[in-house]
C-alpha cells in the first residue's frame, strides 16, 4: 500500500480553505445533494442532472449503474460548472454483481476476519471499476438467535464478533491505490434492527461496537442512527433522534447526522442515509435567518471537499473515462470460494457420516433447493452455484430426487402446509432412501421446519437414519425429528456465487469445515447450540490452561492440540460472565483466536480480556469498569468454555475505566452524558 506525500494534509487544509472561500452559499449547500441517477436514462432527468451541476448544487449521485454515464457527469462538473466540484457516486451496500460475496451473517459466520478483509476487497474494485467512489458499507446490525427474521444482513449476536469483522471490512474497502484511498466507507449503525426490538441493552452495545470499530480502523463516514425508540420505560437514556459523534474532540470525517441537523434545521425531514432530497434554496434562506449558523454549513462543506480530496477527484474528474477491460471475476471467484468455505458450519456429525467416502454408498440428494441457484445469492438477480452443481463439478455419483412438489406461489395456501401433491413426491423420497446408504436433505429459507418439510424428513428418516441435513437458508436450523436429533447437520446459508462448490467441497472432504455459529441456535430444545459452536473433521484439545490478571488487562493462556489425523482449522474463544450476571448463564465473547494444525500438532495462544470488554457504557455515556467477581472462561465454543473467577477491586476497575477512556474515540461520547 502506497503512503501519501508527507505534506498531504497541510496540502489538503490549504486546497479546501481556498475553495471555501469562493464558494457561494448556494453552492457550498449544493455540496449536500445527492440525487439518483435512474438507471431508466430519462432525458428529462438526465438534463436536470446536468443542469444542477453546471450551476454547482448537486454534490453527488446515488445507486448509479452506468460507468459512462457517471463519467460523463463527472466531465460536465470539471469543465461546465464554476468550481469544477466533482461528484460523489454512493452506493448501497452490495454482495457484488459479477461475483456474489457471502452476505453478512454467513461471513459473521467464519469468525475470518482476513476473510471479509478479501471479500470487501473485492467488492471495492467491483465498485471502483463502475465508477463508484463512495460505499455505505459496513451496515452492521446484530440479531439475537437463530430465528430472528433478519438475521441474514446481521453480523450475529456478539458485539465482540461483530465489532471484529466490521474493522475488517472498512480495512478491505479502504485499501488504497497509489497515493489515493480507491472509495469511502461509511460504518452505520443506524439499521432499524438496532431499536426495533426495543432492548434497552442495545444502545450501550451500538456504542461500544462502533468506538471499538473506530479505534480499529478508519471509516470514512459514519450513520450511528438513533439509540433508542422514544419509550418512557427506557430511563433518563431517551434519544429516538439520530446521534452525532462529531464536534470538538470528535470524528474527523463525515458524520451523516451533520447533514441531517441542517436539513431539519431548514424545515426539511429526510429519509435515512443518504438523505437523497436536500433542497439547495431551503438550506440558503436557513442561513440567511439564523437558523443554520455559516460556521455548521462550512463545517459540513470541509469534510466534503476534503474527502474529495482526499479520493483525488480533483485529479481524476477531468481524466476522460475509458472502459476497463480487467477481468476481475476469476480473482473474485476465488476470493468467494475460499470466504465460503470458511463459512460452513458443521453443527452435528454423530455417527460421522462426513467426510463422504467409499463407504457412504449410494447417495442420495432430497430437496428442490439442492438445485437453486438464487438461494445462495438471497435472491439478489444473480444465480449461483446450486448444491447439485458443486456435487456434478465434483464427478460425485447421486441420485436426486426433489422430496416436495413445486408450489404456485398463488396466495392459495399457507406457505409450507403439506399438499396432497406432495405425498407422491414424498413417497418416491422415502422409497429412493430405502435404497440409499446415504441421504442428503437440502432445506432453503425458513426460521424452523414447515409443516412439509418435517414430514419429508420424518418420513425419509423412517426408512434411512443415515441423513446428512444441509440448511441452504440464512437461518441455521437443528430440529428434532421424532423424538432425537439427527446425525448429522450442515448449515451453508448465503455463501454466494461460489456456494454450491465449496459445500460439495466440504461434504466430499476435500476441505473441513471451518465455521462457527455467529448465534445461537433459537429452539428451546435439550441440546440447543450456542454461540461459537462448530465442528471440524479432526478432534481438538485445550490443555495447561493459565488466567492472570495485571495492571490493565486479564491474560488467557491454553494449549491448543490437534488430536486427529486430518488438518483443523479452530476458533479458541474467551468468554466473560459479568458481577451482575453471576446469578444468570449469560456469557459475552470477549476475544477469540482462529488458527490452523496440521494432524498432531499444537499451539500456545494466548488471549486477552482487557478494558474494552469489560467495561460498558452507562445510561450517563460513561465508560466504567465495575468491580466484583467476574468469571473467564475459554473453549471451543460458549458452551464447551471453562475458566477461573478473578476479583477485580475497586481501585484496579478504576484504572482500567481510565486506561480505556485515555483512548480517542470514548471521548467521543462524551456529549451524550446528560442528554434525554
Amino acid at each position: 500500500m502506497a503512503h501519501r506525500p508527507s505534506n498531504h494534509d497541510a496540502q489538503r487544509e490549504r486546497f479546501v480553505e481556498d475553495l471555501l472561500d469562493i464558494m457561494s452559499v448556494s453552492e457550498k449547500a449544493g455540496q449536500l445533494v445527492l440525487l439518483p441517477l435512474s438507471e431508466s436514462g430519462d432525458a428529462n432527468e438526465i438534463e436536470d442532472l446536468r443542469e444542477r451541476i453546471r450551476q454547482g448544487q448537486l454534490g453527488g449521485l446515488s445507486s448509479a449503474q452506468d460507468p459512462a454515464r457517471i463519467a460523463e457527469l463527472q466531465q460536465l462538473a470539471a469543465e461546465q460548472s464554476r468550481l469544477g466540484i466533482p461528484l460523489f457516486v454512493i452506493d448501497a451496500p452490495s454482495r457484488g454483481e459479477a461475483v456474489v460475496m457471502p452476505g453478512p451473517f454467513a461471513l459473521a459466520c467464519s469468525w475470518a476476519p482476513a476473510s471479509v478483509v478479501r471479500c470487501m476487497d473485492a467488492l471495492a474494485e467491483e465498485a471502483v471499476a463502475n465508477g463508484k467512489n463512495w460505499l455505505l458499507a459496513p451496515d452492521v446490525a446484530l440479531c439475537n438467535s437463530s430465528s430472528d427474521s433478519d438475521i441474514a444482513n446481521s453480523w450475529g449476536s456478539s458485539g465482540l464478533l461483530a465489532r471484529s469483522l466490521a474493522s475488517a471490512a472498512v480495512r478491505g474497502l479502504r485499501s488504497k491505490s497509489g497515493d489515493r484511498a480507491r472509495l469511502l466507507t461509511c460504518l452505520r449503525t443506524d439499521d432499524p434492527a438496532w431499536t426495533r426490538r426495543r432492548d434497552k441493552a442495545r444502545w450501550p452495545e451500538k456504542l461500544d461496537l462502533m468506538a471499538g470499530v473506530l479505534n480499529e480502523s478508519q471509516p470514512d463516514s459514519v450513520s450511528l442512527g438513533p439509540l433508542t425508540r422514544s419509550t418512557p420505560d427506557i430511563g433518563r437514556f431517551d434519544m429516538s433522534a439520530d446521534v452525532s459523534i462529531g464536534g470538538p474532540g470528535g470524528f474527523k470525517g463525515i458524520d451523516f447526522v451533520d447533514w441531517a441537523e441542517i436539513a431539519r434545521a431548514a424545515g426539511q425531514h429526510l429519509p435515512r442515509v443518504p438523505y437523497a432530497g436536500f433542497s439547495v434554496d431551503a438550506v440558503v434562506d436557513a442561513v440567511k435567518d439564523g437558523r443554520v449558523s455559516q460556521h455548521r454549513l462550512d463545517d459540513a462543506v470541509r469534510k466534503i471537499i476534503g474527502a474529495k480530496y482526499d479520493l483525488g477527484l480533483f485529479r481524476a474528474a477531468a481524466r476522460p473515462y475509458r472502459r476497463r477491460h480487467r477481468n476481475m471475476a476469476r480473482a473474485g471467484r476465488a476470493t468467494a470460494l475460499d470466504a465460503a468455505r470458511d463459512a460452513i458450519v458443521l453443527l452435528r456429525n454423530s455417527p460421522a457420516l462426513l467426510p463422504l467416502s467409499v463407504f457412504s454408498g449410494r447417495i442420495l440428494v432430497v430437496g428442490q433447493a439442492a438445485k437453486d441457484r438464487s438461494l445462495p445469492t438471497g435472491g439478489s438477480g444473480h444465480d449461483g452455484a446450486s448444491l447439485v452443481d458443486g456435487l456434478d463439478a465434483l464427478g460425485l455419483d447421486y441420485l436426486y430426487v426433489p422430496g416436495l412438489a413445486l408450489r404456485q406461489d398463488d396466495g392459495s395456501s399457507i406457505p409450507g402446509a403439506l399438499i396432497d401433491a406432495d405425498r407422491m413426491a414424498i413417497g418416491m423420497a422415502n422409497e429412493a432412501a430405502r435404497r440409499s446408504q446415504t441421504t442428503i436433505i437440502a432445506l432453503g429459507e425458513g426460521a424452523s421446519l414447515s409443516e412439509a418439510e418435517r414430514t419429508l424428513i420424518e418420513t425419509v428418516k423412517a426408512a434411512n437414519r443415515d441423513i446428512v441435513l444441509v440448511t441452504l437458508g440464512s437461518h441455521p436450523l437443528d430440529p428434532e425429528i421424532s423424538g432425537s436429533k439427527l446425525p448429522c447437520v450442515v448449515h451453508a446459508g448465503q455463501l454466494g456465487t461460489m456456494s454450491g462448490h465449496a459445500i460439495a467441497e466440504v461434504l466430499a472432504g476435500e476441505c473441513a469445515p471451518r465455521g462457527r455459529l455467529a448465534a445461537p441456535i433459537a429452539e428451546q430444545v435439550r441440546d440447543s447450540l450456542g454461540l461459537g459452536h462448530g465442528l471440524g473433521y479432526s478432534e481438538c484439545s485445550l490443555t495447561d490452561i493459565t488466567v492472570e490478571l495485571d495492571n490493565s488487562r486479564i491474560s488467557v493462556t491454553a494449549m491448543l492440540q490437534n488430536l486427529g489425523t486430518r488438518e483443523v482449522t479452530e476458533t479458541v474463544q474467551t468468554y466473560i460472565k459479568r458481577p451482575d450476571r453471576a446469578d444468570c448463564g449469560a456469557r459475552e465473547l470477549a476475544d477469540f483466536q482462529r488458527v490452523s494444525l496440521t494432524a498432531g500438532d499444537s499451539l500456545r495462544l494466548q488471549l486477552v480480556v482487557d478494558a474494552n470488554q469489560l467495561g460498558r457504557f452507562g445510561t450517563d455515556g460513561e465508560f466504567t469498569v465495575e468491580p466484583g467477581t467476574y468469571e473467564i472462561a475459554i473453549g471451543l465454543s460458549e458452551a464447551r468454555a471453562h475458566g477461573a473467577q478473578i476479583e477485580i477491586p475497586p481501585d484496579l476497575a478504576d484504572a482500567m475505566a481510565k486506561h480505556r477512556s485515555d483512548d480517542a474515540h470514548p471521548a467521543l461520547f462524551a456529549q451524550l452524558r446528560g442528554l434525554g
